[in-house]
């Protein structure tokens, strides 16, 4: 690369820290136990995130690589300096990249904070341009134990994605000072002018790809990934035999009827479920963009897929993992387990019990309501013919009564001149008694 094709991506693309998609974390998706691993292997863990998927200041930031590479589901982007300079010993002239650790003595040609800052998709791209030496002399003494078992982890993924002859063939683990040493290449001067030629056209490629508006939202955060795709996609071309590659893809069952769950968990984009004409659903993932995290097995509730397992690839592009023929829901249309009862989903079982319930409880207050009614209109009428007996009761009283009285008025009105007649008598010989008193005297 050039002098100034790197000074021109320095002030367009200047970056000093990776950035992070909180939409792709996995602490953001079912799971038992929160991923602190970013923050666990970072040097700086406390003082740059509040908590994994958050950060609180950038500034002590070394953009060793660590976070990207130890990154479970992708959700950490490498800058674009990062990416320059994963990428950059492709360019070189010689055909053997040595990569060693700070604590190295050695003399490398690419040294790191630690070699498990390189994420295992940078180091395939980089063995399938060139073989690599890895200088493995300081491990044996270093004290990160979180830093030795990502190294073992990736070097592990790398016998899986290549082989163990072709694992063989492009890499050389260095366990002692003497194991493949360091050394340059003479190149005349038409080589050296080429060589910067390529560089300059190479740099300028990679600059119009990081340019705004001309790379796409989705291509963020799977940089080595996407260009470990591109790297397979030229040897297939250029090979007669193909070479294969090993790649971790999620592991669907016959339980899988298409419900799209795992799409929608998918943050990345990896996972595509395609209706086909023959009335069949197929699962397509695209391997590049899959960072292996589980997220899409987590999501499944139906057992649908049991895991991820590893598949030989000639390239990194979409492949078709499965197929299925949807039974959809009668009443909403979505798709649903074959053999259902009642030919509903979930969702639309729960609205139709609930409908029912209601139906019922509507039926059972109308029957309530028309008893009540009925009680009551039956209790008014006997009141009301209780009300007209006592009536006619009082008036046939009132009328005996009556008819009672008559008779023993009369003779009481017959008696009253007779007792006026005795009275007067009495009283007028009384009067007499009293005048023929003095006489007698």
């Amino acid at each position: 690369m050039s002098f100034f094709t790197r000074a021109a991506m320095d002030a367009l693309m200047k970056t000093t820290h990776p950035e992070i998609n909180r939409r792709q974390c996995w602490n953001l998706h079912p799971h038992r136990k929160p991923c602190t691993e970013c923050k666990d292997i970072c040097p700086y863990g406390d003082q740059i995130f509040t908590r994994p998927n958050l950060v609180k200041d950038w500034d002590p930031c070394t953009e060793c690589g660590l976070c990207v590479s130890v990154c479970r589901s992708g959700c950490i982007a490498p800058s674009p300096e990062q990416v320059q300079r994963d990428v950059a010993p492709v360019d070189t002239d010689n055909d053997t990249i040595w990569i060693g650790c700070e604590k190295s003595t050695r003399k490398n040609s690419v040294v790191r904070m630690c070699i498990a800052a390189l994420s295992w998709e940078t180091l395939a791209y980089l063995a399938l341009n060139k073989k690599i030496v890895l200088d493995l002399t300081p491990c044996g003494e270093c004290e990160n134990d979180l830093c030795a078992a990502q190294l073992r982890k990736e070097l592990t993924r790398l016998v899986d994605f290549f082989g163990q002859e072709l694992f063989a063939a492009r890499f050389t683990l260095a366990y002692e000072q003497d194991d493949a040493p360091y050394h340059v290449k003479e190149i005349s001067r038409r080589e050296m002018f080429e060589q910067v030629s390529h560089g300059s056209k190479s740099g300028t490629k990679k600059l119009l790809q990081m340019l705004p508006g001309l790379r796409s939202e989705e291509d963020s955060g799977v940089d080595f990934r996407l260009l470990l795709h591109q790297r397979t996609r030229q040897l297939k071309a250029a090979y007669e035999t193909p070479l294969h590659f090993g790649y971790y893809l999620p592991h669907f069952t016959d339980k899988c009827f298409g419900c799209g769950r795992c799409e929608k968990a998918c943050r990345a984009g990896a996972l595509k479920l395609e209706d086909m004409p023959d009335g069949q659903t197929r699962m397509v993932v695209t391997p590049w963009k899959c960072s292996e995290c589980g997220v899409c097995v987590a999501a499944c509730s139906n057992s649908g897929l049991d895991g991820l397992t590893l598949r030989q690839l000639t390239t990194l592009g979409p492949v078709s993992v499965h197929k299925c023929t949807k039974v959809l829901c009668s009443s909403c249309g979505k798709p649903i387990a074959p053999g259902t009862v009642e030919g509903l989903c979930s969702v639309c079982r729960i609205k139709e019990r609930t409908r029912k319930r209601q139906e019922e409880a509507r039926a059972r207050a109308q029957q309530l309501r028309e008893e009540r009614e009925a009680k009551k209109a039956a209790e008014e009428a006997a009141k009301a013919a209780e009300n007209g007996g006592a009536a006619a009761d009082a008036a046939v009283t009132e009328a005996a009564g009556a008819a009672d009285a008559a008779p023993v008025a009369a003779p009481a009105a017959a008696a009253a001149p007779a007792a006026e007649f005795a009275a007067a008598a009495a009283a007028a010989r009384a009067a007499e008694d009293n005048a023929a008193k003095p006489e007698n005297d």
